[in-house]
């Protein structure tokens, strides 16, 4: 089971880094719907989105995740 992307960690470091939504997903490969909905808590990144995601923000994957497993409802995305 993957690990529970912290979506508001993953949005308060992408805005202390000063990279905008739209530009972040393009980075990443994603599309900025998905992003968002990542950021917002409402699906999980997934393996591959928390690695890009920590590269791009110059933090390890435990840094955006916190070690936590998605409770039931959430939904694990992979791209």
């Amino acid at each position: 089971m993957p690990l529970l992307t912290d979506g508001v960690g993953i949005r308060e470091r992408r805005l202390l880094k000063g990279i905008k939504l739209v530009e972040f997903a393009r980075l990443m490969g994603y599309s900025p719907h998905h992003v968002s909905q990542v950021e917002l808590g409402r699906e999980n990144g997934g393996p591959e989105f928390q690695r890009k995601a920590a590269k791009l923000l110059d933090c390890e994957i435990d840094d955006i995740t916190g070690g936590f497993v998605p409770h039931r409802g959430i939904k694990a995305v992979s791209a």
